[in-house]
């Protein structure tokens, strides 16, 4: 059960929309029927608050887009040991370059393969880049970057949008 309430301080707090689903349902694909529902009784607030497993990349700019919902709320933690491991290469110190279709890392090297990714069937949007396994296995950086002993490392680069989205919220 998904319970929404109003929250102004200056008027009652009231129990908006109630969206039920199975226990087996994530909450993320809950958020866009709850803020549905909300414009559909003409009661959609500025800021729409959310708790971590509401939230995401693509609903943070599908809120304000569609609803013109300023989607609030903790983002979930930046996937992979690098984003835990002080100094270690995360994707953000990896920035994309559409013109010449690559991926370069922090000491210089440049991707070996660069392909659009979500055309097909539970894929997810972005850029699929991979460094080279040479480069990967004589890296001196490799402890910081990947934990493969011979292969190159590969990045999944979100849409920027969606990302530029991600990083406001987590700024907030």
């Amino acid at each position: 059960m998904h319970v929404s309430a109003t929250c102004d301080p200056a008027a009652p707090h009231l129990l908006t929309p109630v969206h039920t689903t199975p226990a087996t349902v994530h909450e993320a694909p809950c958020t866009a029927p709850i803020q549905q529902a909300l414009v559909d009784k003409d009661v959609p607030p500025r800021d729409h608050l959310v708790d971590a497993a509401s939230i995401d990349a693509e609903l943070l700019v599908e809120s304000q887009d569609a609803h013109g919902l300023i989607l609030r709320g903790p983002p979930r933690p930046t996937p992979g040991w690098q984003a835990q491991v002080e100094g270690a290469y995360t994707i953000a110190q990896f920035p994309g370059d559409g013109d010449r279709h690559g991926v370069t890392c922090p000491q210089g090297k440049c991707s070996a393969t660069w392909a659009a990714q979500g055309e097909r069937p539970r894929e997810r949007a972005g850029i699929m880049g991979a460094c080279r396994t040479q480069d990967g296995a004589a890296c001196v950086a490799r402890p910081r970057c990947r934990r493969a002993e011979y292969t190159g490392r590969r990045l999944q680069l979100p849409p920027q949008e969606p990302d530029e989205a991600l990083q406001a919220a987590r700024t907030w």
